[in-house]
């Protein structure tokens, strides 16, 4: 799982920097910055679980500290909810 989100860490931020990077015309800057936003949240949750494994907290619930299922951590790595929990949470 270590592996696999340093992985996708170090995708986002390379993905980011091409964003950057690139000068489009003005007519896709739109898209562009949509793209850019995109990457750094994708960055920023891949981040925050990669503390959360450090920290030794990674696959418990952030709200009821309830083990998040495997399966749904092999699916989505950087999941903080369980699945009752992120239900129950307004978006």
């Amino acid at each position: 799982m270590l592996t696999r989100l340093e992985e996708q860490y170090e995708a986002h931020t390379e993905r980011l920097g091409r964003l950057m990077a690139r000068h489009g015309a003005r007519r896709t800057a739109i898209y562009e910055f949509a793209e850019i936003s995109s990457c750094r949240k994708a960055i920023a949750e891949t981040a925050r679980a990669l503390q959360r494994m450090a920290e030794r907290d990674f696959g418990r619930c952030g709200h009821c500290t309830a083990d998040i299922p495997i399966e749904r951590l092999r699916v989505r790595p950087d999941s903080r909810y369980c699945p009752r929990c992120e239900q129950a949470i307004p978006a």
